[in-house]
């Protein structure tokens, strides 16, 4: 459960996302994981069937043993291979950004919107970032909805009782920007630690304007 935050009227809620941004992603180690059981396929069923079921793990509307369960039928592999694989997505680590946001931490309220999974947030938090880092954690396979879509945007502005002119957010899928710029937080597109530093610094000492970034 969330703890809903005292707020004053100049307060500004940060917001970031997590892979790409905290974690460097390895999408090709991932698939050669995979590929490894022999039935790795890239027709457009297995496409749409693989897609399927990682929208349906993502969104928590199967837990992880029946992800588990189908994701073995589907590449040949056992469960700990699976496990193996999901892991190999999740490279490393930003350090410079996490060693930003403890900063941060210390006079700003400081969340992370994520679309992840299980399997993948639990490795994140046990070995790569640490579960203290964010003050709160929104997340799809929790909440049920995803980015880009509004539903979960404004769950997470409900959540925090903040006005949408004093988030900032920080992604780094153009796609997710569109839908909080649409909203009136102010957003950053992520692609470089000391611009996204620079442009948050910026944004928390500057007057909101809403749909700026």
């Amino acid at each position: 459960m969330v703890i809903k935050p005292e707020r004053h009227s100049d307060d500004k809620l940060i917001v970031f996302d997590v892979g790409g941004v905290f974690i460097e992603l390895n999408v090709e180690k991932r698939k050669a994981a995979f590929a490894a059981g022999g039935r790795w396929s890239s027709t457009d069923q297995a496409n749409t069937n693989l897609l399927h079921l990682n929208m349906q793990f993502r969104l928590g509307q199967i837990d992880e043993d029946t992800y588990l369960h189908r994701a073995s039928e589907m590449y040949g592999l056992t469960a700990e291979q699976i496990l193996q694989a999901e892991t190999a997505l999740l490279e490393g680590v930003f350090n410079g950004m996490v060693d930003y946001v403890r900063t941060l931490k210390s006079s700003h309220r400081v969340v992370c919107l994520s679309n992840t999974q299980s399997i993948h947030w639990r490795h994140i938090i046990e070995t790569m970032l640490g579960a203290e880092l964010f003050d709160a954690c929104y997340l799809s396979h929790e909440m049920g909805m995803e980015k880009p879509g509004e539903e979960i945007y404004l769950a997470v502005q409900n959540r925090e009782q903040v006005s949408p002119e004093r988030i900032v957010f920080i992604d780094d899928t153009l796609e997710n920007i569109a839908t909080s710029r649409r909203l009136g937080w102010h957003s950053i597109h992520h692609v470089d630690a000391a611009k996204t530093i620079a442009a948050i610094d910026e944004a928390i000492s500057s007057t909101p304007q809403s749909g700026t970034s």
